[in-house]
């Protein structure tokens, strides 16, 4: 956990008000414990993303062992869960082993809320000029 600058070790409420819900960026957080052999199996893909997104999303880890309020608090129940904050807001929930391409998808929405995109961009890069011409009424 220690060698991505990006991922945050979230180890208590404080910490996590200021680094989380206070956040001036979206945050994405993995709920895991060491014994969880997905949770081993998510945190490559998780530090791949963090690497990938330096600057547009924080990334942060709680182990459900040691900082069993947190996950109380947020009702996990099932681990690895990625549960995406946007302004102190839970904003998107994924439970069990994440595909990077999902992660990528959930980035995404994320970056969107964060900054105000609205339908019509996200249909324009989804389809690209057709969408545009759909908004301005061609």
């Amino acid at each position: 956990m220690g060698k991505n600058q990006n991922i945050l070790e979230i180890k208590g409420k404080q910490q996590f008000e200021r680094d989380v819900l206070d956040a001036e960026m979206p945050v994405i957080v993995d709920f895991w414990a060491p014994w969880c052999q997905p949770c081993k199996m998510q945190g490559p893909v998780f530090e791949a993303a963090a690497r990938e997104y330096v600057g547009q999303v924080r990334f942060a880890k709680v182990n459900t062992e040691a900082a069993q309020s947190l996950a109380a608090a947020f009702n996990i129940s099932s681990i690895p869960s990625l549960l995406v904050f946007n302004r102190g807001e839970v904003i998107d929930v994924r439970i069990g082993l994440t595909p990077r391409a999902h992660l990528d998808i959930m980035v995404q929405r994320a970056l969107d809320k964060h900054n105000g995109v609205g339908i019509f961009a996200k249909l324009k890069r989804l389809f690209g000029r057709e969408a545009a011409a759909v908004q301005h009424g061609a």
